[in-house]
């Protein structure tokens, strides 16, 4: 399920008004004026640049000026402490760039002929592209070649380009195009070198083929999809509709069996990995050892609680498991592992103590030493840099409401947090691991960039953001509230919006942003008075936000107390904050309001459905409506198959309450949603008909999910405006 579904953006077009003046002192701007200036943009502006291009040598990084006489784009490198600007190649290499252009083009200028390119073969070359043409120039041959025109992955040596074409992995030379097909037997239901939709989705395995570091062979997934469910979407925009089948694995039913190949590239021969595979199986994550000696991947059983690390030999096929993790519930796939230049080591993570940790393993699979623990999770690994020793990765603070840069040795001494002011940092780490760029920001702080060194030793500042403007408006600042959990004892996180210049005396509705999905999250220490929700707020909302239970970044037994139980524990927590954030005397627990898309709109529905007392309007797109409706990947992992859990998929299902409905519910859905399907909210209103229960539908033709536009957006905003009346909310005509 979509991950970036968490708010929908709540823009609609409304009438410039602007602010009146009193005889005696301006009136500061208000409600619709309000909003409708916060939606124009500008209230804040960014000096500097807080993106830095490194140079793959660690010597600093890449700026580029266009000469304002000849026009002609000019590449420097700047080192990094003392900012000095040196140009980026000599003179013999501009010469040579220059002439070995005109030799294969015909074609001469005053200046270099790209403006822009990108290094390849580990910083020896660089690819780029003058006048509809591509070029691959050695920089230390100082020779060019032209590259054909085409799709693909280059192989390491750029020699060759690798795609997909008719479900079936090609080649093509890198300089003639000419191109020979490395699979046959491709089709709509037997995919060579292309994921299919629910890995995409659920796995985030965009990638079926990679490059060996030699560019001799290719490592291939093969998705056989022949016994798959085909889901039909129908597009009739036209007189004459056409029909979409997609292979769609629902809870439940039969999977793709996955199958890992190696393909030489000069014989073409092609050899099946041992994976011992079976539609009840994932094969993810193929990668190879930086020496190619062997194809990495992880395979998971159809629970998903159970994790092979495992390694095939490309030759003969033949695999040996490294090591296993399993778990009570669930495993949150790690990414994979990173592999030392040693050739004898890789640093893992896992989630094994109830936090996610680093991990040194050999490559017999022997864990050699823990790196990191506590009551926090690591995010991820940047680099490592083995010259110092050094492991560099982001990570939580145990709060779930920050991110923060670490590093700690391989031997697991000198653990550091590098950043150290309170918020939420991304950090760019350059190939020498000397230097780092840190975008952060806070309630407090706007976006803020700065340049340290790795030792968290601050070089310079790179980028402000002026927020003058924005101060003048006298917003009110977002409040991080605490709320019991339906347990009473858990704390969860809330955020809450306010007008400006509220009157504390009066009472105003309350607008719920949910999300509330597993493995995401929706507050964050990070500066919000931009946010969607302090806009929507100047209409006269109280916009609240808050964290269920169930949700990353605190620790696996948080994230597991929906286990088999959508829709149950985290529709009662965020009951539960509802009903303690409306005991404030100026919330109206009499008008509140919830919205979402995906698993925000099986939320509201659920909400609206199983709590009318507490939630009186709803607008729900995109919603899952019946888990036995959605994709097997991510509804089995965190509810088992129906047969495993009947109960909780009967309680956690919209479709039983619908006789339940009391309050206004709108509901919203693309005709060919590929991810949730549009059954899913025909289903719901077939329930509500048989009900006889009144209700708003709109569905949105030729459209996928995650549906934006002013359309939807005004429709929505109306919606609430109309039947939570806000203070002075006038009808429009």
């Amino acid at each position: 399920m979509s991950r970036h579904m968490m708010f929908i953006s709540l823009v609609v077009s409304l009438g410039l008004l602007t602010a009146t003046l009193s005889a005696a002192e301006p009136q500061k701007v208000r409600g619709k004026a309000l909003y409708e200036l916060m939606g124009k943009g500008g209230l804040t502006t960014t000096s500097g640049s807080g993106s830095l291009d490194w140079l793959p040598d660690g010597s600093g990084y890449l700026v580029q000026e266009k000469d304002a006489k000849t026009k002609q784009t000019r590449f420097f490198r700047v080192d990094s402490i003392t900012e000095k600007k040196t140009p980026l190649f000599d003179d013999e290499t501009t010469e040579a760039i220059r002439g070995e252009y005109r030799r294969l083009s015909g074609h001469d200028g005053a200046g270099l002929p790209m403006e822009r390119f990108r290094f390849v073969r580990e910083g020896k070359a660089i690819r780029f592209s003058a006048r509809q043409q591509s070029y691959l120039f050695d920089l230390d041959s100082r020779t060019m070649r032209r590259l054909a025109p085409g799709p693909g992955t280059y192989s390491p040596d750029c020699a060759n380009r690798a795609y997909v074409k008719d479900n079936d992995l090609y080649l093509a030379d890198a300089e003639t195009g000419k191109e020979r097909p490395l699979t046959t037997g491709g089709s709509t239901d037997l995919l060579n070198g292309r994921a299919d939709w629910a890995y995409v989705e659920e796995f985030r395995q965009r990638e079926a083929f990679w490059w060996s570091p030699d560019g001799h062979s290719i490592a291939y997934l093969q998705f056989d999809e022949r016994a798959v469910q085909k889901y039909p979407l129908v597009r009739d925009l036209t007189p004459q509709a056409t029909l979409e089948q997609q292979s769609y694995p629902k809870a439940g039913a039969t999977l793709p069996t996955v199958r890992l190949f190696v393909v030489d590239v000069r014989s073409g021969n092609s050899i099946e990995m041992e994976t011992h595979t079976s539609d009840q199986v994932y094969i993810v994550g193929p990668q190879w050892r930086p020496d190619g000696s062997e194809i990495t991947f992880q395979r998971l059983n159809r629970r998903q609680n159970e994790l092979d690390l495992m390694a095939a030999d490309p030759e003969s096929g033949k695999s040996r498991v490294l090591f296993r993790e399993r778990e009570e519930a669930w495993i949150t796939l790690p990414g994979g592992p990173v592999f030392l230049q040693d050739g004898q080591r890789l640093v893992w993570s896992s989630e094994r103590s109830g936090w996610r940790h680093l991990y040194l393993y050999d490559l017999q699979g022997r864990q050699q030493k823990q790196l990191t623990s506590g009551r926090w999770p690591v995010d991820r690994i940047l680099r490592v840099d083995e010259k110092s020793g050094y492991v560099y990765f982001t990570g939580g603070d145990g709060t779930a409401l920050e991110t923060h840069f670490f590093r700690v040795k391989l031997d697991g001494s000198a653990f550091e947090q590098l950043t150290q002011q309170p918020g939420s940092h991304s950090v760019s780490l350059d190939p020498s691991c000397r230097f780092y760029t840190d975008s952060f920001s806070s309630f407090a702080v706007p976006p803020t960039v700065n340049l340290h060194a790795a030792d968290a030793a601050l070089l310079r500042n790179l980028s402000t953001t002026n927020t003058e403007k924005l101060d003048e408006l006298d917003l009110e600042p977002p409040e991080l509230t605490t709320v019991k959990a339906a347990d009473g004892k858990t704390d969860l996180h809330g955020l809450l919006f306010k007008p400006a210049g509220y009157d504390p005396n009066q009472k105003y509705p309350l607008l719920v942003l949910v999300y509330g999905g597993p493995e995401s999250k929706s507050v964050h220490n990070r500066y919000s008075m931009t946010a969607a929700g302090q806009r929507m707020a100047q209409l006269g909302f109280m916009v609240w936000t808050m964290d269920n239970r169930g949700l990353r970044n605190r620790g696996k037994r948080f994230e597991t107390a929906t286990y088999q139980k959508l829709g149950q524990v985290d529709l009662a927590d965020q009951t539960a904050g509802v009903r303690q954030i409306t005991e404030r005397p100026y919330v109206d627990g009499s008008r509140v309001g919830i919205c979402g898309g995906s698993y925000g709109g099986y939320m509201t529905c659920l909400a609206m459905l199983k709590e009318p007392d507490v939630f009186h309007v709803g607008v729900a797109a995109s919603s899952v409506t019946d888990w036995r409706s959605y994709d097997a990947l991510y509804t089995e992992r965190y509810m088992r198959t129906p047969e495993e859990n009947q109960q909780g998929y009967e309680r956690g299902s919209t479709l039983p309450c619908a006789k339940e409905l009391r309050g206004k519910l709108l509901l919203i859905h693309g005709t060919i949603d590929d991810n949730v399907h549009p059954g899913n909210t025909i289903q719901l209103v077939d329930r509500l008909i048989q009900e006889n229960k009144q209700f708003d539908l709109m569905f949105y033709p030729g459209r996928r999910h995650g549906i934006g536009g002013s359309h939807v957006e005004t429709l929505r905003l109306q919606y609430f405006l109309k039947h939570l009346r806000p203070p002075e909310y006038t009808p429009e005509e």
